[in-house]
């Protein structure tokens, strides 16, 4: 190994010495994994207004909480707006009927403080998938359902995790 090497290994090393990577779920105390932490269970989710905000709903409680349980005291409110749209991708060109749907969610959530009524964090997620198109209306309506929650449970893990990060970098500025 010739002296730059050596140089050039003691370089990355210094520099990778400053970062500071960890879990989002830490606790400071043991070392060992928390979760769901205390300001995680202290979001109070507005309740929703159709069917795919009740899955998005539900999972966020679940990530949130564990069991999916109401928050008894609640210090943040979450509110968010979700907009829904289907997009054809493939169309059959001789029975002008799509081959496939994707089915796309796009949210804007606000975390607030509910004493002070401040917002926290603000954000816009988008989430989607999608499901064949079939001959079978009612095989189309269960597709699209499922399509629906499944871009649902992704979106609440991405909402999730990004709370959580916000609530970590809250943490380790204190």
């Amino acid at each position: 190994m010739s002296w730059r090497s050596a140089i050039i290994a003691l370089a990355a090393a210094l520099a990778v010495a400053g970062c500071q990577v960890r879990p989002l779920y830490l606790d400071a105390a043991t070392g060992g994994p928390l979760s769901p932490t205390p300001d995680l269970m202290a979001i109070a989710v507005d309740p929703p207004r159709d069917r795919t905000e009740q899955v998005l709903t539900n999972e966020l409680k679940f990530l949130f909480r564990g069991d999916g349980s109401n928050v008894v005291d609640p210090r943040y409110r979450l509110r968010f707006v979700v907009d829904v749209s289907d997009d054809r991708l493939a169309v059959e060109l001789e029975q002008d009927l799509p081959a496939a749907i994707l089915v796309t969610l796009n949210a804007t959530f606000i975390l607030s403080e509910i004493a002070t009524e401040r917002t926290l964090l603000t954000g816009a997620s988008t989430a989607t998938a999608s499901y064949d198109f079939s001959s079978q209306r009612f095989a189309n309506v269960r597709a699209e359902k499922d399509a629906r929650e499944r871009a649902a449970r992704s979106m609440a893990e991405n909402i999730a995790t990004r709370i959580a990060a916000y609530f970590a970098a809250k943490r380790s500025d204190t």
